[in-house]
């Protein structure tokens, strides 16, 4: 289990979504560039202390996208870890760099798996999302707004 402030943080994936695939082999033209944008989002549900990280990736050829994937990955956390986040007084959930890295690379890799079942056995299995550092995607901790308390 990752650590937070030498705390343990427990936490366990509760639910895998796939928001959006779209594969078109059809649009893409051989020997031609290709580039890839990736983005994360993050959310979170305080009453019932669930965290999602949404992972899209979006495979390019002149603007042109021809592989699109959005994935998520909730996580649910135990009432103690999520103490040690929350803020209730300044309204705000504080997800540690580390910590958010942590998950968005279990996330990145969910994404990576799912694409390759969906491309499997097609030409299309030939595209893969990078085994990058996803952690540099985070630039800081993440400061998630708390629902106001009913």
């Amino acid at each position: 289990m990752p650590e937070s402030n030498d705390r343990r943080v427990n936490f366990a994936l509760a639910q895998i979504t796939t928001e959006q695939i779209a594969i078109l082999p059809e649009v893409l033209v051989e020997d031609k560039p290709i580039t890839i944008n990736a983005g994360l989002n993050f959310g979170i549900d305080s009453k019932q202390h669930l965290l999602k990280v949404m992972f899209k990736n979006i495979f390019l050829q002149e603007e042109t996208p021809f592989i699109i994937i959005e994935t998520g990955c909730v996580f649910a956390i135990d009432p103690e870890s999520w103490a040690l986040f929350s803020t209730q007084e300044d309204g705000f959930f504080v997800l540690p760099k580390n910590f958010a890295g942590h998950l968005a690379t279990l996330t990145a890799s969910t994404a990576r798996g799912i694409l390759h079942n969906k491309t499997e056995n097609t030409p299309m299995n030939r595209f893969f999302i990078p085994a990058n550092n996803i952690e540099e995607m985070i630039p800081d901790n993440l400061a998630l707004p708390l629902e106001p308390a009913s």
